[in-house]
């Protein structure tokens, strides 16, 4: 399988902003533009199916359409990022902790709508998942992380099953470098800025109220939509 080359690798971070720079329209639209292009090259289900057989060791496909099967959970993985983004951003809000989300949303932003993709008409739905499994394992890295700081969950979602079933299709080496990019861009983070500081965690935690927590991200989390394909992996892996 052929590797994407434009994924970014953050070394300078923008500076952090209270205000979130994220378009997500702009995101919709580029997924848009790939799925259409999909349509003609028929790229990214060429690449699939040739992987059937090996993901077939991992993962429960039904016996009949297995590739349509997977290629619409892919989809759906892929639409889930803007959704997913703007109830990030918005729960933030409402829960005053902008300031420790919006540089991961920045980073992914800046990852997906990169000059090099936006000069060119022929971006393909592998180059988005790729990128999808990127953001999606970035707020999975920071939600762990905050977890070991703070002893509770930023975000009470687990998107741990359908990041194996993407890392799986991309190929443990290439699924892996991404998982090295993912934590070295979040052990930066949380050592280079202030706001990461133990002390900062420690405020935020005295300060917050754990029922209001969950019940404002569950309610943008409805934006959030779950993946609703049954894809699991085997007892065996």
């Amino acid at each position: 399988m052929e590797w994407n080359k434009h994924l970014i690798i953050i070394s300078q971070y923008p500076p952090l902003s209270m205000e979130a720079h994220m378009d997500v329209q702009a995101i919709v639209d580029l997924i848009d533009h790939a799925r259409a292009h999909e349509a003609q090259s028929m790229h990214l289900s060429s690449l699939v199916e040739k992987q059937l057989n090996q993901l077939h060791h991992t993962i429960e496909l039904p016996e009949e359409n297995a590739c349509e099967t997977l290629l619409k959970f892919v989809a759906e993985y892929i639409d889930h990022v803007p959704d997913f983004l703007k109830a990030l951003e918005k729960a933030s809000e409402e829960l005053n902790i902008e300031e420790f989300i919006y540089p991961f949303l920045d980073i992914i932003d800046e990852n997906f709508m990169a000059p090099v993709l936006q000069s060119r008409s022929d971006i393909d739905m592998y180059e988005l998942l790729e990128k999808s499994y990127f953001a999606h394992r970035l707020i999975e890295e920071v939600n762990d992380t905050w977890l070991i700081k703070t002893g509770s969950t930023l975000i009470p979602m687990n998107m741990t099953w359908p990041n194996l079933i993407i890392h799986a299709i991309l190929g443990d080496e290439f699924g892996n470098e991404l998982d090295s990019i993912v934590e070295q861009t979040v052990q930066h983070m949380m050592r280079s800025k202030t706001v990461f500081s133990p002390e900062k965690f420690k405020q935020l935690i005295n300060c917050r109220d754990p029922e209001e927590w969950v019940n404002i991200w569950s309610k943008w989390n409805c934006m959030s939509h779950q993946l609703g394909i049954d894809l699991k992996f085997t007892s065996a892996a």
